[in-house]
């Protein structure tokens, strides 16, 4: 195996770990990478961690010959490299790759014809944490030898005096087999897309790993900081060849080559390889995660490639696969049913769905949906819980049926508003069609969508040239209720069908070997199926049999009864504890509490981020956002059809762009109902505040009324929720929508008190909603005190950001902050009106002036009644036998820059014993062109060096004004011919425009080495993706006539423009042959 590996040293003070690779010991020039952390020096002369909470780690390249004298060998085999940094309870690991199994080479055979350069493919087999702090998890008592996948851990997890390493967890599963990295190349990207970039980049070398499917992305971002501040190229190719850091995919890498194939010619060279990508943005096990997120990602979504090489040859071909992409759920406790619950309108989904389908259209061009649940329903539901048709839905607690699920989806893709040459749906009832065994029918599917399979091709290139005959100009999507089982099948036949007819055509083998290639693919998808379903369910996939035969015995039935049943157990009783583990290396979830973030010390860090915030002011735009608040205490009063009167009444003037609602109490806080956590009250007021909302909104507005309202998202911690709506035009703005639970009752044990915070990010500003009950009592003023700083500091989001960290901060609450007054004085300024007065004693008043609480947070005047406590259902202050003192324990309190409140004021609905409180506030969101961004940072830090080491030069033009504007459609790349605007016939049901073949060299015809003709399908335009900026591969090469020869001679018109203009990597631009050695301060 053509690897890199390298020794580990250590030194002890400061704490340091050296990857030094093998062969730079025996190099005059050798060089190694050192990693620590940064530490501040104290005020006593000690050194301390970084004061905000983040840890700083620290990269160098140091030479071998002058540095590696101050460290010392670990008694440790030689790694194969780093897979990331991560900080776990209050620690941060080094996580290296110590063995792996050599799997495959893609270049074996292609190497033997003379063409190749080695690809070879391991997986990983044993990962060891070591600590940046502490040398006790270096002894080797702490390496883990390679196990099962998802076993428990082992003896060797443990030292002698049986301490376990606490990231024992998080490498057992990166050793799980599961994982699969090349030393050689980038197996992030198919073959199709590594060609296609290495055309139209300007470096062809670059490392550029395709972060969907780089599953250790976050881990490694240290490294990739590290790497996009050096300014010289050659640094940054020195530092990607070293190989300090590695890729890692998850999913299934599998070879079959024809020595193995039965019937086989011996004079046949030909090598299958299956290779399956599993996406890192929605990461999970299966009932727990589902459907798509706001980015767009969707829960077991794969990319699976098959490539095919002869000595002459290499085929590729792509399908894809993921969870339906709406936001549903589906509870783990099913047995025999598949009841899922849509949470999410029409109007609130397609946002995410159009991310997720413009991700694919920007990858694979063109999309066929071909969906595997069931058409027709025995459900007597019409439609699906949470929405089907936007605000009329209904609450029901028995959810919905696969079918209605289906139905939604189909919704969806027609709300997409495409053409259906870009994205067509196709249904397929698989388990009605194949009843009573009859899997044969699924070549019904296959005849029906062969079509679409033609027209999307292939890739074929020319081994020896690099010649590209052939693009996939499109893919197949598929899915069935968990994209398993069914999908496997599905795809399995696709594949075998486009192989054997590809392999008949072609010749390239002899007659005999094809039906040996067509049943070594068969297994490849069997081990595919088994491997992804371990990854979503723990078991191997059903059906295994038919994918492998096309045929199903009572030994296939055993074996699927035996796995239903192991899934069952595994699917509620043990997957919370893996989705934790993946939480915590992907830097999602929950993981926020237990982790600090890890970002890279940079010297610069400071000047460049005040450079950077200037120069973004001159490219940024800024909008003017107005947001409607309202907290209510709703004293566990379930809804039971009361008039909401004047509650939630909107200006006529303007209508806001989000209703965001924090509910206390949303139940009772009684002993069962703290335990069951009891969702029914929430989701009724889900469905009648959609209404409400909507109908107050056309009352204010009348004609001018445009669109609706939708919920987008909503949460609940026993008696706190937050509900938030949006205005369905301000929606596809709003991104990275989270949820986030704290408990402070009884010190944290119980979510009787606590909070529901939320953060989303609108355009390129982060805000963050906090709806909180606080600890009750007149006195209890430190215990609230002590709340809200739990909740401030232990609320933690992805990527461990905290409520400090967004933008702006609203904080809608029953805080339980009193009055303090006797009660008979109180309520005599009450009714006297003097509520100045009466806010002098205002406790968090009080100790807001004191600095004990919401230091920075504002709230507007106050000029109403206090809203604490009523008779229930009256106006009446409590006449009960406490006669509470009346209070203003329900607030809104915001932080951010130029916040104008527009109206603060509570409502006399009469529903509880608090009124509500509402607030309508404007505030300014802005929006960066993110490519500027990054030509900034480098630009800024290439100047950064320029001074430094040339103080004459110290201007420089950091804002490309012509990007800027963005005035980029009529700019066609680097040995691409200017776009021919003459009009074209219009596509029609069996011709799509681009696909005109007559009117451009788009068909060439080569003969391979065997003397077979194969003709070049490679296109001469492509589908535009309408959701895609003009700055995606798609676009760049949409119009023109492109022939085989011009794409091979793009990357020789590329790599000749380089020298004058660095297009690929715009931070490059000032910066050749700069050192990032990091500058002492003077």
């Amino acid at each position: 195996m053509d690897t890199k590996r390298f020794f580990v040293y250590v030194k002890a003070q400061p704490r340091a770990i050296a990857l030094v690779p093998v062969q730079a010991l025996s190099s005059a020039n050798g060089t190694f990478i050192t990693v620590q952390l940064h530490t501040t020096r104290a005020t006593g002369g000690g050194s301390s961690g970084p004061s905000n909470g983040n840890v700083k780690v620290k990269l160098e390249i140091e030479p071998v010959e002058r540095s590696l004298r101050y460290f010392s060998p670990l008694d440790i085999e030689p790694v194969y490299g780093c897979v990331g940094i991560l900080d776990y309870q209050a620690d941060t690991y080094m996580f290296l790759i110590t063995q792996c199994q050599l799997i495959c080479d893609l270049d074996s055979l292609a190497a033997r014809g003379g063409g190749g350069t080695g690809k070879s493919i391991a997986r990983v087999t044993q990962v060891t944490a070591l600590s940046l702090t502490d040398s006790i998890f270096d002894s080797s008592a702490y390496r883990r030898m390679p196990g099962a996948m998802h076993d428990d851990i082992v003896q060797g997890d443990l030292d002698p005096y049986g301490m376990q390493n606490p990231c024992a967890s998080m490498t057992q599963f990166l050793g799980n087999g599961a994982f699969y990295f090349s030393p050689t190349f980038d197996i992030t990207r198919t073959m199709q897309s590594r060609r296609m970039r290495a055309v139209l980049a300007d470096d062809p070398e670059m490392y550029d790993p395709d972060p969907k499917f780089q599953w250790n992305t976050t881990m490694l971002q240290v490294f990739t900081d590290y790497r996009m501040n050096l300014c010289n190229p050659v640094e940054r190719q020195g530092f990607d060849s070293a190989g300090y850091a590695v890729s890692l995919i998850q999913g299934c890498v599998g070879a079959v080559y024809s020595g193995q194939m039965a019937d086989a010619r011996d004079t046949d060279s030909l090598a299958i390889y299956l290779i399956s990508r599993s996406s890192s943005m929605r990461s999970g096990m299966r009932f727990l995660t589902r459907g798509v997120d706001d980015e767009g990602g969707v829960a077991n979504e794969v990319e699976t490639e098959i490539m095919m090489t002869t000595r002459t040859l290499t085929f590729s071909h792509v399908q894809v696969r993921g969870s339906i992409p709406v936001f549903w759920t589906q509870d783990g406790v099913q047995i025999g049913s598949h009841r899922v619950r849509i949470t999410r309108s029409v109007k609130a989904t397609i946002p995410a769905t159009k991310r997720h389908f413009a991700d694919l259209l920007n990858r694979y061009k063109r999309v066929s949906v071909v969906n595997l649940l069931k058409i027709h329903s025995s459900s007597s539901l019409n439609e699906p819980t949470g929405a089907y048709s936007g605000s009329n839905a209904a609450a029901n607690g028995m959810g919905s049926s696969e079918a209605d699920l289906g139905r939604f989806y189909s919704t969806m893709v027609d709300a997409l508003d495409l053409p259906r040459s870009l994205v067509s749906y196709h249904a397929f009832d698989y388990n009605t069609e194949v009843r009573g065994g009859h899997f044969e029918r699924v070549h019904n599917l296959i005849s029906q969508i062969q079509p679409l399979t033609t027209s999307f091709k292939y890739y074929l290139e020319e081994n020896e040239t690099g010649v590209a005959l052939s693009l996939q100009q499109g893919v197949h999507r598929t899915n069935c209720i968990d994209c398993l089982d069914r999908t496997n099948v599905v795809q399995s036949v696709m594949s075998r069908s486009l192989v054997a007819d590809f392999l008949q055509h072609s010749r390239l083998v002899s007659g005999g070997t094809v039906p040996a290639a067509i049943d070594g693919l068969g297994r490849l998808w069997a081990d595919n199926g088994n491997a992804i379903s371990r990854l979503y369910t723990g078991t191997g996939a059903l059906k295994s049999d038919v994918t492998t035969s096309g045929k199903s015995g009572w030994a296939g039935f055993f074996s699927d009864a035996s796995k239903s049943i192991s899934r069952l157990m595994q699917n509620n009783f043990q997957d919370k504890g893996k989705q934790s583990v993946i939480d915590l290396l992907l830097g999602s979830g929950d993981s926020g509490l237990y982790c600090r973030p890890v970002s890279l010390y940079d010297p610069y860090e400071r000047d460049i981020t005040n450079a950077l915030n200037l120069e973004l002011k001159k490219i940024s735009r800024t909008d003017s956002i107005r947001v409607m608040l309202c907290t209510y205490n709703l004293h566990g009063s379930p809804y039971r059809g009361e008039p909401l009167g004047s509650w939630l009444s909107m200006p006529r003037d303007k209508r806001p762009d989000f209703v965001a609602i924090g509910f206390q109490e949303i139940v009772n806080l009684d002993v069962q109902s703290v335990i069951s956590a009891d969702t029914t009250n929430r989701r009724v007021w889900e469905q009648v505040l959609t209404a409400e909302i909507n109908s107050k909104y056309k009352k204010a507005m009348g004609d001018r009324a445009d669109g609706e309202y939708a919920l987008v998202s909503s949460e609940q911690l026993v008696g706190v929720a937050v509900l938030f709506f949006a205005h369905d035009t301000i929606i596809p703005r709003i991104h990275n929508v989270q949820m986030a639970k704290c408990k402070t009752g009884f010190a944290g044990m119980t979510g009787n008190k606590g909070s529901v915070a939320m953060q989303l990010t609108l355009d390129d500003t982060s805000i963050c909603i906090v709806a909180a009950h606080l600890a009750a009592g007149t006195s209890n003023v430190s215990e609230r005190n002590s709340d809200f700083h739990t909740i401030r500091t232990g609320t933690r989001f992805r990527y461990g950001r905290t409520i400090d960290d967004h933008d702006y901060v609203f904080w809608l609450g029953d805080l339980n902050y009193r009055i303090d007054l006797p009660n008979d004085q109180a309520r005599n300024l009450v009714k006297k009106g003097q509520l100045p007065s009466l806010m002098m004693y205002d406790q968090l008043s009080t100790q807001m002036a004191a600095g004990r609480v919401f230091k920075g947070y504002t709230e507007a005047d106050i000029d109403f009644m206090p809203t604490y406590k009523f008779d229930p259902g009256t106006s009446t202050y409590d006449t009960s036998e406490k006669m509470r003192i009346p209070s203003w324990t329900d607030r809104i309190m915001y932080r951010g820059q130029d916040v104008r409140v527009l109206a603060y004021y509570r409502d006399e609905i009469c529903f509880s014993d608090h009124k509500p409180v509402l607030a309508v506030m404007n505030f300014d969101v802005v929006s960066i062109d993110k490519e500027q961004k990054r030509k900034i940072i480098r630009r800024l830090y290439a100047r950064r060096h320029q001074v430094a080491t040339q103080p004459a030069l110290k201007e420089q033009k950091l804002i490309d004004w012509e990007d800027a504007a963005g005035d980029l459609t009529n700019k066609a790349p680097a040995g691409v011919a200017a776009r021919n605007d003459e009009p074209v016939a219009p596509s029609s049901d069996s011709f799509s425009w681009w696909e005109d073949t007559q009117s451009g060299p788009n068909a060439r015809m080569i003969a391979p080495a065997d003397g077979t003709a194969i003709q070049s399908t490679f296109p001469g335009t492509v589908p535009i993706n309408p959701f895609a900026s003009t700055r995606n591969a798609v676009n760049l090469i949409r119009t023109g006539d492109i022939n085989v020869a011009s794409f091979t001679e793009l990357q020789t018109a590329s790599k000749k423009q380089s020298e004058g203009v660095d297009n690929d990597d715009p931070f490059a631009d000032d910066g050749v042959e700069i050192s990032w050695s990091p500058i002492l301060p003077s």
